[in-house]
């Protein structure tokens, strides 16, 4: 039977894993205080390992999911009689990359622990080796070279770590020289080798027997010592050793965007730190931050933060205030073409999040397919598909609406922004925000059952259907760009236009040429309360 993953059981399974998250968190602190023998604090653990339990949780409750639907995990046709290896992870970036193996081996595993038991559950004893998984591009590490050269002899309070994805922009250059006496970039891209084995024993020890019905909580932690990467059980104690080495000076404020979910020794820093007194600043990166019901990457990053900053929403918490992210400095160029930036995910769910899954995929296809087949101009469109490995059937579908459509990743996404004269979303992601919070004409088109949308942002969402940005077909999207095909700028520069878009980036795409000023005062500010306290 194929699972249909629209927004209804997204939040199904968000619901279980919301209940079942603070148990498994307990779970993992317990077992790393067993292994470890210390007393880790419940937040070090979190911050090491809690980005890691959300995903753990996810590939989980998909599995019981397919399990109880009579799904096959591909393992082979007796799959009752059979048993599976397990070879853990070196560390959580390996892991979240294992995304299209990963859910095959979870189902594997709850089947073999419910017909054989624990002992057809195998753990590989290899030898494994952990390397630092941070890296940098060539350009990036001549920046960090420079940043570092002009600090020499001043005693900066904040670190910032990854505050952004992607090339260092010159901004953020002249940013970091001017405010050199008191902070300092360092994307900790130092090289660190660990080599250990895998405990076997002890992780098999720890398995459980799991039966039909058994609920997320007990068949998460089940299985939980198979699964943790290798990097926080046999070999933290070397890694930790080497980071603390490689970074000894402790900072009053660390902050990043980016390194909590793939950067293990910045988390093992940032626990470390955090326990001394160290304050953690973390951003919001990307889109559905904010809109979605419930987003699992907001909760986990919240919950370990001390500040917490977003594209301009707070609802009130303590912790949570409005920062405008790195903004790149957008210049006038010709507009040559539109646009259409796509969306796309493999067909294994890995992840329960308010978008195109398995199930909601073919729509999204479908609608993208209608999109192109309907729009008419004599504008170049090109096509710029989402990066990583998802197999073809989006392209496929593209090209059979369109035989000459044009596919182009070839440009930064920012210069490609523009030079385009109306950008296409064919989901509501970052790069939807990215346009509208930089007053570049967009239209997206996204399907109604993949996405569920918090009570406070469905007026501005409306807003914006109303006035012609949103829709829930291509084929209305594709009615409204040819609508205004003869004059894109009267109608994006219209002021019902113009309202309905200001409005919503204030709350969800915020902004500003002048972060820079914004981030100098934030952090200054913070920077006196922690010497006042």
């Amino acid at each position: 039977m194929t699972i249909v993953w629209n927004a209804q059981r997204v939040s199904e399974g968000l619901d279980e894993i919301d209940s079942a998250r603070a148990k498994v968190l307990a779970k993992v602190k317990d077992l790393l205080d067993q292994y470890h023998g210390v007393s880790y604090s419940a937040r070090y653990c979190d911050i090491i390992l809690g980005d890691w339990v959300e995903r753990f949780l996810h590939l989980v409750y998909v599995a019981t999911q397919q399990y109880a639907h009579g799904v096959n995990s591909g393992q082979g046709p007796t799959e009752e009689n059979t048993s599976v290896t397990i070879l853990p992870a070196s560390d959580t970036a390996e892991f979240f990359s294992a995304h299209q193996t990963l859910p095959s081996q979870m189902l594997a595993v709850l089947r073999c622990l419910s017909f054989s038991g624990v002992d057809a559950v195998k753990i590989s004893d290899s030898e494994i080796r952990i390397k630092n998984s941070a890296t940098l591009s060539r350009r990036n590490k001549i920046y960090a070279f420079l940043l570092n050269f002009v600090s020499i002899g001043t005693n900066p309070k904040v670190l910032f770590v990854k505050p952004f994805s992607g090339s260092t922009p010159g901004s953020w250059f002249s940013a970091m020289f001017s405010w050199r006496r008191w902070a300092r970039q360092d994307d900790l891209d130092f090289s660190l080798v660990v080599q250990t084995k895998v405990d076997s024993l002890w992780r098999h020890r720890h398995l459980a027997n799991v039966s039909v019905g058994t609920n997320l909580e007990e068949t998460a932690n089940a299985v939980l010592s198979a699964f943790i990467p290798v990097c926080a059980l046999e070999g933290f104690v070397e890694f930790k050793s080497k980071v603390k080495s490689a970074r000894p000076k402790r900072f009053a404020h660390v902050y990043s965007a980016q390194a909590l979910w793939t950067h293990f020794a910045f988390k093992v820093l940032a626990a470390e730190w955090c326990e001394q007194g160290t304050k953690l600043h973390y951003h919001q990166h990307g889109g559905w931050y904010g809109l979605d019901e419930s987003h699992v990457g907001e909760i986990y990053e919240s919950r370990v933060s001390d500040f917490y900053y977003t594209w301009g929403w707070s609802r009130g918490k303590t912790n949570t205030r409005a920062l405008p992210p790195v903004t790149l400095s957008f210049k006038a160029q010709e507009r040559l073409f539109d646009s259409l930036i796509c969306f796309d995910q493999p067909p294994q769910i890995y992840r329960l999040q308010y978008f195109p899954l398995p199930g909601t995929l073919q729509t999204m296809y479908d609608q993208t397919a209608d999109f192109v087949r309907a729009r008419e101009s004599v504008k170049e469109l090109r096509i710029r598909l989402f990066p990583g490995e998802y197999g073809a059937q989006q392209e496929s579908a593209i090209l059979r609406a369109k035989s000459n459509a044009i596919f182009d990743n070839s440009q930064n996404i920012f210069s490609q922004y523009s030079s385009s004269r109306i950008v296409f979303h064919n989901y509501l992601g970052t790069s939807w925000l990215e346009t509208l919070g930089n007053n570049i004409p967009t239209i997206c088109f996204y399907d109604v059952d993949a996405y569920r949308f918090r009570s406070d942002a469905k007026p501005l969402l409306e807003d914006l259907v109303k006035v012609g940005v949103l829709h829930i077909s291509g084929l209305s999207a594709a009615e409204k760009a040819n609508a205004v095909e003869s004059d894109v700028a009267a109608w994006w520069l219209s002021e019902e236009v113009q309202i309905a878009r200001r409005n919503f980036v204030l709350q969800f795409a915020n902004f500003s040429t002048d972060w820079r000023q914004i981030w100098r005062k934030n952090f200054l500010g913070a920077i006196k309360a922690s010497q006042l306290a």
